[in-house]
């Protein structure tokens, strides 16, 4: 395997799922990397689901995912997650929740590649800020010894957080075009969300992994939002969730 797309935070849009599963499909890769959350705020969550395993996907439960096959996790979401929530369990087939329950909370590719939601421990935590980063950095390498670069998603914001061999660690910028990836050095990368991003950007976001090279590079695509918003509307949901999406916020 050379080229892995690397998704997360989907969120049921199948919208942008579509969108970006075809983006994906013209750059050749060979592989779907996903980093949890396929449920939760937009209205088609079966239908993600189903895409993703037509495309034998591998990946991570997300919070989202795991409060789905426990809605006692949800208590602690806000009112608007909780609610979206509540529909998504009315519209789960009985297998997908299967699923999302077998989904493990990490997964290790090639033993240099971990994938994540919020961080290696749990799927409820961040990485916001170089604090953050750097702890996770410290327990990678102390857990898993071996990997380089850790994927992870969750903030719905497209990140790349390096560490360099005297620990230090920095925000890179981000780049559309291919960033090579030092094989010395640590990475922490978040690819953005594909379903509700949330960095002022209302296309569909991911990335391509080159795992020979190694380079990463951060895509994002457009995608019918109207149909999105429709879908929202006619479901019931709060009104917010449709008007979030225009925006990329």
């Amino acid at each position: 395997m050379a080229r892995a797309a690397v998704l997360s935070d989907i969120h049921g849009n199948m919208e942008a799922l579509t969108a970006v599963l075809e983006a994906a499909r013209r750059e050749g890769v060979d592989a779907v990397w996903h980093l949890g959350d396929l449920v939760g705020y937009n209205a088609d969550p079966d239908q993600c689901m189903d895409m993703l395993r037509d495309r034998n996907a591998v990946g991570v439960q997300g919070n989202h995912d795991l409060a789905a096959v426990d809605p006692q996790i949800a208590q602690s979401f806000n009112v608007l997650a909780h609610e979206a929530l509540l529909y998504t369990l009315t519209r789960l087939h009985s297998a997908h929740v299967s699923h999302l329950y077998s989904l493990p909370l990490y997964q290790v590719m090639d033993q240099r590649v971990l994938l994540c939601h919020g961080t290696p421990e749990t799927p409820h935590s961040y990485i916001l800020t170089v604090f953050q980063a750097k702890r996770i950095f410290n327990l990678l390498r102390k857990k898993f010894p071996q990997v380089r670069i850790c994927f992870h998603g969750h903030t719905h914001v497209q990140r790349l957080w390096v560490r360099d061999q005297r620990g230090k660690v920095t925000a890179q910028d981000i780049s559309s075009r291919e960033m090579e990836l030092d094989p010395e050095l640590m990475y922490i990368i978040n690819p953005g969300s594909v379903g509700q991003p949330r960095q002022k950007d209302r296309r569909a976001h991911f990335l391509i992994f080159d795992t020979e090279r190694p380079s990463v590079t951060f895509r994002a695509v457009e995608y019918d939002v109207a149909a999105a918003q429709r879908k929202i509307r006619r479901a019931g949901l709060p009104e917010y969730l449709a008007l979030r999406l225009e925006d990329g916020i």
